[in-house]
């Protein structure tokens, strides 16, 4: 009798362990990252997911994908299932530049996705070397016109956002730099300050320990209104007009997730970026929280897939 109790006991355990395994496994979901961990997309994800999960009823598990500079996450996501359990976090660069820059891109960003939420944005910062006597984007202009195939601009990369920037920028003013492209801001930005490179356009998070050290002079940035961190510094747009290129995060489900999960999703990530703790995070990563419902990201994707693939035509860029 004792061994038919302990039997019956252990099979009861084993029933109730399945059961409990099998209803975590329908409430849990995926959050996949196409970047590696320790990135800002990462850090911003993670974050996301602790407060995001609870809010639509879900344990969101966050998954690196990294590759083609997140463009394999998103090939991926396309193709998982829409029930609602899959997201991702990515990058404007993903989105709408990177099936401008590769041959072999494959997904569609206005296709095979369903925008749920702008998260925040990164303008860039324009900035000189501190030795050279340049203060302001029209002197830039006029010191380059003024000394021919004798300046250089630096980039984090072939491609990256920063290179495609600075390209539009020196279309829209008729100027010449020569590009030299780095693995990374840090070494970008040291050569920057060090005087080996005249010009370059980064993120502010990345640009801070160069311009509080004052090795590097910031002259202007990317976003088409000033950045508080910066309230001193114009717009590019001030001086050349109809300038707006800025770096920007968002969430992403698969096509076809069904329109009641993308706004209730939506609805709670709004409230989560306009929450303080989750804003400040933001600022802190060097960014600007820009809440946006499901619809309002979905136009503005549309926007920014348009505007990259004119630049990056325009630039001539090509990563494969």
């Amino acid at each position: 009798m004792q061994n038919l109790r302990r039997t019956l006991r252990s099979g009861f355990i084993a029933l109730l362990l399945t059961c409990t395994a099998a209803f975590a496994q329908k409430d849990a979901g995926k959050l996949i990252v196409g970047y590696p961990p320790g990135q800002s997309v990462d850090t911003v994800a993670r974050l996301l997911a602790d407060r995001l999960g609870p809010a639509i009823g879900r344990t969101l598990i966050v998954e690196n994908m990294p590759g083609q500079s997140g463009s394999l996450a998103l090939a991926a996501v396309s193709r998982m299932p829409a029930d609602g359990s899959i997201m991702t976090l990515s990058a404007s660069a993903a989105v709408a530049g990177n099936p401008f820059l590769y041959r072999n891109v494959r997904y569609d960003s206005v296709k095979d996705f369903e925008p749920i939420g702008l998260i925040y944005d990164a303008p860039l910062v324009l900035m000189v070397g501190s030795a050279l006597p340049i203060h302001s984007l029209a002197e830039l202009v006029a010191y380059v016109k003024a000394h021919p195939g004798t300046v250089n601009y630096s980039s984090p990369g072939n491609g990256s956002v920063s290179h495609l920037a600075m390209s539009e920028l020196m279309r829209r003013t008729g100027i010449a730099m020569t590009h030299v492209p780095y693995q990374g801001s840090a070494k970008s930005l040291t050569d920057l300050a060090a005087g080996q490179v005249q010009v370059s356009f980064d993120a502010y998070a990345a640009a801070q320990p160069f311009l509080a050290g004052g090795r590097v002079r910031p002259i202007a940035v990317s976003s088409g209104d000033r950045i508080s961190a910066l309230p001193s510094i114009p717009t590019v747009a001030e001086t050349v007009g109809d300038f707006d290129l800025v770096p920007w995060v968002g969430l992403f489900a698969p096509a076809g997730t069904p329109q009641a999960v993308v706004d209730k999703t939506s609805e709670e990530l709004s409230k989560i970026v306009r929450s303080r703790d989750f804003s400040q995070r933001i600022v802190a990563l060097g960014g600007r929280p820009r809440p946006a419902s499901a619809s309002e990201f979905k136009a503005f994707v549309r926007r920014e897939v348009e505007r990259w693939a004119a630049v990056i035509k325009s630039s001539g860029a090509t990563l494969d």
